[in-house]
């Protein structure tokens, strides 16, 4: 995870709840005992899968806690997001170390309208400037864009530092309008968010977690997964879910008394949708409650297997997030705005991709073990192409998304519905900084580029929708590895996360 820097980082997070609260509730939530059973099933939990989520009521004003990334200049990773669809506004409010209020102070404000795409587009005109100050915006911050699934949560690349080049500062946003209270067992999948920091090792690309609750008292019972390697030891903690100033949220560990190093503050969506934010400073050693030692998003776990074929067949809106990807360029391309399931194989769009891939399984570099299954989704960024001056822009008004990438899911796991852990992912030769103009040659070989690495990836459905997070690590054989500016294949952890279009 990206390390906050500059003025705009956080408070130490446990001051945002309610200490009455959590001292109230701290004898319930500790005589929860923590020794819970393990299902076979990873995340069926003591034999039981997901209870069927019902959706809120639709509302014209939405509330969710933001998280799990932080970046420079700006921290989105414990702040709170409202989106005033009657309004078309956009407020984002957190917690600074630069005041000493303990009330949020609100560091992202403007408006937004509906792209043909789908996308929102946004507009700032309350936002981070160039020397990390919050300020007025003039002229306004133009180029964030946010998907939302209304009333569950959303995506967004907001934007931070101002100036002629701001960058994006990543979102991702669940429902914090209330506590979980759990009746039955309910199942989560999860992908944990890359770290840059951690090339080498990983102890959790994704995984499941059980939770249940009693009171104030929320049980997770976690089974962290590494791609690749061999099921590592799960666990079982307990935290404490609170009315904060940020929304209903859960934190981890119960001791309110943790701080900014070590305290993961979580929201658990009445939707689905679950968003963890911890930024485990350097001198801290919680892997959190989930296992990697970094935030995560997740989506209750299908009470059954998920039908592939439709899966593959709709259509996707979101972000490719890729934090080392830092190639030079008028825009910023760690984090794109990305389309997937408007082309095909067969597409005319593709053709570049589909070549380059070719020529790399078995001949040229050799870095693509096969080509794409049948349960693959085509797609990629928005005129991305540095070489032509172009941004990253999904308004549709410059035509469809490109065709640079492919997430082959790979088969389902017979004891875990929506769990793919033999995915693929797959980047061609006109991925970005490089276009069909001006393709990636390999700097080893000289000769046209692609390569392809493994992933995970888990999908539940969320108000009808489906959602697909991806997961790809550095630490994997084959590594995770996109281009830089000399053709080099750079490893870097790389994360792609979709919500199904409606339309």
């Amino acid at each position: 995870m990206l390390t906050a820097r500059g003025p705009v980082t956080f408070r130490r997070m446990f001051e945002i709840i309610r200490s009455s609260q959590v001292q109230g509730r701290r004898k319930n939530c500790l005589a929860i005992l923590l020794s819970l059973c393990f299902a076979v099933s990873f995340v069926n939990g003591c034999g039981q899968t997901a209870r069927t989520v019902t959706s809120p009521a639709s509302s014209l004003v939405d509330s969710y806690f933001g998280g799990p990334f932080s970046v420079a200049g700006s921290d989105l990773a414990k702040s709170n997001a409202t989106f005033d669809h009657a309004g078309k506004q956009i407020n984002v409010a957190a917690f600074i170390s630069t005041q000493t209020a303990r009330v949020p102070t609100d560091i992202i404000g403007g408006s937004f309208s509906t792209a043909d795409t789908g996308f929102l587009n946004i507009t700032e005109t309350f936002a981070t400037n160039s020397s990390g100050v919050i300020s007025p915006q003039n002229p306004p911050l133009t180029g964030a864009w946010a998907v939302e699934i209304p009333g569950a949560g959303a995506l967004a690349n907001l934007l931070s530092g101002g100036g002629s080049s701001p960058h994006a500062a990543p979102a991702a946003m669940a429902e914090n309008t209330a506590c979980p209270s759990f009746s039955d067992l309910t199942s989560y999948l999860y992908v944990a968010v890359p770290d840059p920091a951690k090339l080498t090792s990983d102890t959790a690309d994704y995984g499941g977690v059980t939770l249940s609750s009693q009171g104030s008292a929320i049980t997770f019972r976690t089974q962290p997964l590494v791609i690749g390697v061999p099921r590592p030891q799960g666990f079982n903690v307990t935290a404490a879910c609170s009315l904060t100033n940020l929304g209903a949220l859960t934190a981890f560990p119960l001791n309110s008394s943790g701080t900014a190093s070590n305290l993961e503050l979580i929201s658990i969506g009445r939707s689905g949708l679950l968003v963890s934010s911890f930024n485990r400073g350097a001198s801290g050693t919680s892997l959190g409650a989930f296992g990697g030692g970094t935030g995560v998003l997740g989506v209750v776990q299908p009470a059954g297997p998920v039908d592939v074929n439709a899966v593959v067949s709709a259509h996707y809106n979101g972000f490719m997030y890729s934090p080392l990807n830092r190639v030079p360029a008028n825009y910023d391309i760690t984090v794109l705005a990305s389309a997937f399931g408007d082309h095909s194989a067969s597409s005319n769009a593709c053709s570049a991709l589909q070549t380059s891939l070719a020529a790399n399984n078995g001949q040229g570099a050799g870095t693509v073990a096969a080509l794409p299954s049948s349960n693959s989704l085509y797609g990629g960024e928005f005129l991305s192409t540095a070489a032509s001056g172009a941004v990253n822009d999904p308004s549709g008004t410059n035509g469809s998304e490109n065709c640079d990438v492919v997430i082959d899911l790979g088969i389902q796991d017979p004891t875990a519905d929506g769990v793919f852990p033999n995915a693929t992912v797959f980047v061609g030769s006109n991925f970005p900084p490089f276009s069909i103009a001006n393709p990636w040659l390999c700097s080893d070989t000289g000769s046209i580029c692609a390569v392809s690495f493994p992933a995970a990836a888990v999908v539940g459905q969320v108000q009808g929708q489906f959602v697909i997070f991806v997961a790809a690590s550095a630490s994997s054989i084959p590594s995770a590895r996109l281009p830089d500016n000399f053709g080099n294949r750079q490893a870097q952890p790389v994360g792609i996360y979709l919500f199904q279009k409606t339309q």
